[in-house]
This record gives C-alpha cells, structure tokens and sequence, in this order.
C-alpha cells in the first residue's frame, strides 16, 4: 500500500467534520511548536522546553486520532480482513516513526539528548494512546498525569536537570505502558462489545454513544445494571411501599438516585464516591508537596462554604438527566408505569410525579445548605455573604424544578442549550461565591458597587431562563391527558 493510503488510515475512521476540524486544529499546532520551539531554544530555555511540547502534541495526536485505529482493527477482524489488520499496524509504525522517532532526531540535531527525547515523545504517545484504548476505569488516570508532571522533581529525577537518572525510571514506565497498551488492544480486537461501560475504552463508548445516542434506547443503561457486579447491584427498601404509597411506589419504579435503598445499599454507593473522591484530593496533595495542603484544606471555612454551595447546585443535573432520558425513549417504559394500581386520577398522578422527582434531591438540598449556613455562622459571616452563598442551593432547586417540568410537560429543548445553561448556572455560582467570600482580603468584592451590579444583571438573567423554562414545563403538563403518554 502507497505511503499517502497508510497515513490516511487512521483519519477514515473519523467523520468528515472531524476529519476537517481535527485536521486543520494539528497542522496548526504542529506549525506553532517548531516556530515557538526555536525562538525559545535561541533565547535561554534550551531544547527540554522544545521536547516538553512535542510530547503534549504527541499525547493529543494519538489520543484523539491514532486511536481511532482500534476501532478499524475490530472491523478488520471481525470482517477476515487479514491485510487490511496489517495495514493498520504499519500505519501506526509509520506514525511512530514520524511523530516519535523523527523529532527526537531533529532535536538531537539541535543539540539535545536523543535519547531523552525519544523516551519522552513515546512516553507522550504512549499516555495519549493508553488514555482512548485503556479500559476507562484505568485510562481516566491518565488526566492526573499533567498536574503530576510539574510537581514530581521532588520525588523523580527530571530530564531539564538529570537526564540520565530520567531515563532510569521513564525507558522501563514507557515499555511497561506501550506493552500495556499491546494487550488490552490485542484483547480489545478479538472481543465482542459484550463488556460494560467501564472496561471497554473510552474511544469504544464514544463511537457506542454516537452511534445509539444519550435518549434514543436503553440498551446501555439495561446492559450495565445487568452486567454489574454482585455485589454493586441496589437493594431496593420496599418498607412502607404498595397501596396507598404512590409517592414511593414512583420512585421504586422509575429508579436513579430517587429510588429507595436499603441501608448497606446506600452506604457501598456513598463509600464507593468518597473513594474516588479520594483519588484527587491525593493528587492534589501531591501536587502540592510541602505544604500542608490537606489540612489546610478542610480547615478553610471559605472552601468548604464554597464546595457545599456548588454541591447542592451540581445535585440538580443527574436527577434532571435521568428524568429526561425516562421521557423522551420510543420504549414501553411509560405506558407500563401508567399501569400501576393505585395511582387515582390525572391530576393526582401529575402531582405524585412531580413529588416523587423533586423531594429526593431537593431534602437532600436543604440538609446541604442548613449545613453551609451552620458553617457560616459559626464563622461569623455577615448576612449578605449568607445570602449571596443561598444563591448556590436556591438555583440548584430551580434548575431541578424547571428541568423536571420541561421534560414531564414535553417542551422540546437541544441537549446542547440545556448543557449551556447548566454551565452558565454553575459557573456563576463559583465566581459568585468567590466573590461573597472574603479570600482577597479583609473585604469581599461582591461589596465594590460595579461587581453587585454585574452579578445582579447576570442572576437575573438566570433566573428569568430558568423561570420561563418552568413555567412553559407546567403548562405542557397540565395539558397533557396523562403524564405517561409520549406525544
């Protein structure tokens, strides 16, 4: 196969507006990193600064391009397409001699160590490419890397300043990582997609995702409750469930995080997310090596204000995601729940619903904020810095709310506008609290004039969105025969 067939490979895997925009996005990052690599090598940095960027460009390139290779080396077996399986692999040599081997070359032409530069280039490549083929419960360690690599000289020899004690620890991590890599491929190639969610790869669950959507079926969801392990799986509390329980009964049925657990149910979830709470907390401690980070960190009031404001805010989303997904599937779900004995007249159902979709998470709200304002208080924060912080649980609740009613009321919103807006809302409530609170001084700057203006302006605008929003969901409802037909 010709040269051009063999690099082009890897891109046929890709949509033609990927293709494109991805396309133009590394010809331009490539031209940059030669251009700002020299001017750089001639000033006073030297060639580590030129070898460092070229391992990033190499890390996103294989991560988001040459990754796609696994998706055509499954084709190709599963079609006994045994030349087409060879053209890949060469494919990938032949990026590898590009990408790896050849700036190592040219940067050992401009006076630095080659074989630092080899090592570093295949390690980039070799993060990038473990990140996308790597099973997710695995490849999600590879976003910690960045923030480790600028703190690790206290513990690991760097190659700006030992260059041979670098190549003692990274020659073997990056053989480990490429042979790493060469299995899970190996057993990604040959394997069905009979695996769940969290060991297949990133790059398999993206093209799944595209291929069936967020809301069009329920496979993923029926296929990870079915494939979990034992031990993970709810136990659903039917305590106080049955006739005359509607509220409970709902929520019984339509699962999520509204569904009653049982106790050790309930305590393996909260322990499995402070475990992996845990992971960036130990990062960051890391990261931040000499200092008493850790403690400094839950002694801070204003942080802790701060996380628990965004944390009731952030709680709206998955209720609201869950509820939109349950409405909008061309499944049997909905006429099976209008099924339940017990549930009364339309109107009644309407309300139960509403109830068994809101109250969760909204408790779960107030008990979050009644512990931000006992924090606040005991720190002797004034009321308008209290007020402000109310502001995270309060638009927590009416986003819930208005998410809620337009999903139930039918109103046909693009899952981009609906992510836009919940990014606007959690991104005002972090620059807003930064604000109330006093961590640039002895004064807060929600207090200067022209701030409280600009953050008045922009909360009103929230609201008023969110508000439309709810009140075009309640009046779909309330026209709808029965809050279980699909129209």
């Amino acid at each position: 196969m010709k040269i051009v067939r063999l690099l082009g490979l890897p891109w046929m895997a890709l949509s033609r507006r990927w293709r494109v925009g991805t396309g133009i996005s590394f010809a331009l990052l490539f031209a940059a990193i030669p251009v700002a690599g020299t001017m750089k090598w001639r000033g006073f940095a030297g060639t580590p600064g030129i070898v460092h960027a070229m391992a990033t460009f190499d890390c996103l390139f294989w991560a988001l391009t040459l990754s796609q290779s696994l998706l055509l080396a499954r084709e190709a077996h599963r079609l006994r397409l045994p030349r087409l399986g060879r053209n890949i692999y060469t494919s990938l040599i032949l990026y590898a001699l590009l990408t790896i081997a050849l700036p190592a070359l040219l940067l050992s032409w401009l006076g630095g160590n080659a074989e630092v530069a080899l090592t570093e280039c295949a390690l980039g490549a070799g993060l990038g490419m473990a990140y996308a083929t790597l099973p997710a419960y695995l490849g999600v360690f590879v976003c910690f890397v960045p923030m480790l690599s600028d703190h690790a000289g206290p513990w690991l020899p760097m190659p700006a300043r030992l260059p041979d004690g670098f190549l003692a620890w990274a020659a073997p991590c990056t053989l480990t990582l490429w042979l790493l890599i060469a299995s899970f491929w190996r057993s990604n190639v040959r394997r069905d997609l009979g695996l769940i969610r969290g060991r297949r790869p990133i790059i398999m669950n993206l093209r799944m995702q595209a291929w069936y959507g967020n809301t069009c079926s329920n496979n993923g969801e029926v296929e990870l409750i079915r494939r979990r392990m034992r031990w993970l799986q709810p136990e659903v509390d039917l305590r106080f469930s049955g006739p005359g329980h509607t509220v409970r009964n709902l929520r019984i049925a339509m699962g999520g995080l509204g569904m009653p657990l049982t106790t050790s149910s309930r305590l393996k979830q909260v322990t499995i997310i402070l475990a992996s709470t845990a992971i960036p907390l130990l990062v960051m401690g890391i990261a931040w090596h000499g200092q008493p980070f850790l403690s400094n960190f839950l002694r801070s009031s204003e942080l802790l204000v701060f996380g628990l404001s965004l944390l009731s805010a952030v709680l709206a989303l998955a209720p609201a995601q869950t509820l939109r997904h349950r409405w909008n599937r061309p499944n049997a779900e909905l006429p099976l729940l209008a099924l339940l004995p017990g549930l009364g007249d339309s109107a009644e159902v309407k309300r139960s619903l509403l109830q068994a979709n809101l109250l969760p998470t909204l408790s779960l709200q107030a008990l979050l904020m009644l512990a931000m304002l006992g924090v606040a208080a005991a720190v002797h924060m004034n009321a308008g810095i209290r007020i402000m912080l109310l502001l995270g649980p309060a638009t927590g609740a009416t986003m819930l709310t208005a998410f809620a009613l337009i999903s139930l009321g039918g109103v046909r919103i693009g899952d981009g506008r609906q992510f836009a807006l919940a990014i606007y809302g959690y991104l005002l409530i972090s620059i807003s609290v930064l604000l109330a609170l006093p961590l640039f001084g002895s004064q807060s700057p929600i207090s200067i004039p022209g701030v409280a203006l600009i953050a008045a302006v922009a909360w009103a605008t929230l609201f008023a969105i969110l508000l439309r929003l709810a009140q075009r969901g309640w009046r779909g409802l309330r026209q709808r025969p029965h809050p279980f037909l699909i129209q």
